[in-house]
């Protein structure tokens, strides 16, 4: 499409979208032959050894780990910080144990509720950090309850605080220790039938842009036997075969890629895989799993149907609504001398306004006044709005690095005091720009469901988007947040947008 009149303020023409990791197209896949489709079976390194045994480890004794490193910490401590007078022995050792029991009670009571002992959990680093930090949050508040009802001149929160945050480096390190292992571990991977990401998909897993897979191959189905594009993917049995393949092969995900999921015979198969303990999903999860965004040209809107969107539950706008209030109050307490050495150097180097406002669109599709510091130039607009570009000539130097460094955004902590935005969520786009990407990206007002973010799950993947192209891949990001929005998603996305602080963005 390349339509551009004075309805539309901005170029619609259709550019390649400047990705910031590689995601195959959705196009077929180049001819590969079937006898590359099975990976030889080899012997598997040591670290894939190790991650296969704890990845295969109880629950159990991630638990018990956790309950020695805690009480290990009240020891140490008690050892350092507590100090007792002679004759009351007794005393300081029930006191010590009846510590280190109500910490460790609260901290497998807390993991278990954020996911701590969960197997996904040695996937993924920030998810690692983000949960130990949830756990050690609940924990401690859990803590102090008890203490200051029941236990307060018994227990030592000096011993506490110690025993807390020793459990949280030890017990973060070695999950981050795992988590090196883990990720040489290979699981099998068998997709049934032929969909339209199933090339995306075998394309992906072959050239290792989906990490913790290896592809074991594509079981054909009745409606696949005469198509033309079965010479394009590695084939390796009929539907009937899944059973004995998964066995074989070490099958752990399986992909149900043909629509017609309504067929007895898929559904047979399905639950075949389902009780061979495998995970069994369809092309549009398994791709939204894998990716972290939802492929907004391959749903339909049963897809929000089905989604269950948690934004859109009260208890959990009432959370979300706090943490905003909390985090932006101690944003504006703590970053004010930043802002005010900003708005000084602007105005020194610059000179013209301090401050950018702009209206943009909030929640189901309300527009307001959005404030940042100003990193153009004052004429950037005289020829009419555009998109940003990378290395925009219309930035100034002071402003270059504001954006690098996003304390630009800073002034946006007073749109979260005052409710029309949040910390995490998809950024608000100009009204100019939403209503014609609407015309042509599907979905796209849908993510107006939730409040706009001063940070986002697509900021931490992409960067400044500069076409349709890009605008859709920023919508696929943010329909991901949209259905997967929880306390841990906003904790992850707020340490890697802090390492984007520290680090520069890409």
């Amino acid at each position: 499409m390349t339509t551009h009149t004075s309805t539309f303020p901005i170029d619609l023409t259709v550019r390649p979208a400047a990705t910031e990791r590689t995601i195959p197209p959705f196009a077929p896949l180049p001819p590969i032959e079937t006898t590359e489709s099975i990976e030889p079976k080899a012997a598997l390194p040591r670290a894939a050894l190790l991650g296969r045994c704890l990845l295969h480890l109880p629950r159990f004794a991630w638990i018990a780990m956790d309950v020695i490193i805690a009480a290990a910490g009240v020891v140490i401590g008690h050892n350092l910080f507590v100090w007792w007078e002679p004759g009351i022995t007794g005393l300081t050792e029930y006191s010590l144990a009846i510590a280190g029991v109500v910490l460790a009670t609260s901290i497998i009571l807390a993991g278990n509720m954020f996911g701590l002992y969960d197997t996904e959990t040695l996937w993924g680093r920030s998810r690692i950090v983000a949960r130990a930090l949830l756990t050690v949050l609940a924990a401690m508040t859990a803590m102090w309850v008890v203490m200051h009802l029941f236990m307060y001149s018994q227990i030592s929160r000096r011993s506490i605080a110690t025993g807390t945050m020793f459990f949280l480096l030890v017990s973060s390190t070695i999950r981050l220790l795992a988590h090196q292992a883990v990720r040489d571990v290979r699981r099998g991977l068998l997709v049934i039938g032929q969909g339209a990401l199933t090339g995306t998909i075998i394309r992906s897993v072959r050239r290792n842009a989906v990490p913790g897979y290896r592809l074991v191959g594509v079981v054909r189905t009745n409606g696949d036997t005469n198509d033309k594009n079965c010479r394009d993917i590695p084939i390796i049995g009929d539907i009937a075969d899944v059973e004995r393949l998964c066995r074989e092969h070490h099958v752990s995900e399986v992909v149900v890629a043909n629509p017609d999921t309504h067929n007895s015979t898929y559904v047979r198969a399905a639950m075949a895989c389902l009780r061979l303990g495998c995970r069994v999903t369809d092309e549009t999860t398994f791709f939204e799993s894998t990716y972290g965004e939802v492929p907004v040209t391959h749903i339909t809107p049963q897809w929000f149907l089905a989604a269950d969107l948690k934004g859109q539950r009260r208890e959990h706008a009432f959370a979300k609504r706090v943490f905003d209030f909390s985090v932006s109050l101690f944003g504006l307490l703590t970053s004010w001398p930043l802002m005010l050495l900003t708005a000084i150097v602007i105005k020194l180097r610059e000179g013209g306004p301090v401050l950018y406002s702009q209206t943009r669109v909030g929640k189901g599709g309300e527009p307001f006044t959005l404030y940042k510091f100003r990193t153009m130039r004052c004429d950037a607009e005289a020829d009419g709005m555009a998109w940003c570009q990378p290395n925009d000539p219309r930035v100034t130097p002071i402003g270059r690095f504001l954006r690098k460094s996003r304390i630009d955004e800073l002034p946006q902590l007073w749109n979260i005091l005052k409710g029309e935005m949040s910390v995490v969520g998809p950024r608000p786009e100009r009204p100019e720009f939403a209503g014609p990407l609407a015309n042509v990206i599907p979905f796209y007002d849908e993510r107006h469901l939730i409040k706009p973010g001063l940070t986002g799950w697509a900021q931490i993947n992409f960067s400044y988007g500069s076409s349709i192209a890009d605008a859709r891949r920023k919508l696929q990001l943010d329909l991901y947040y949209v259905k997967h929005t929880s306390l841990e998603l906003d904790l992850v996305v707020l340490l890697r947008t802090f390492g984007t602080f520290f680090l520069g963005s890409r």
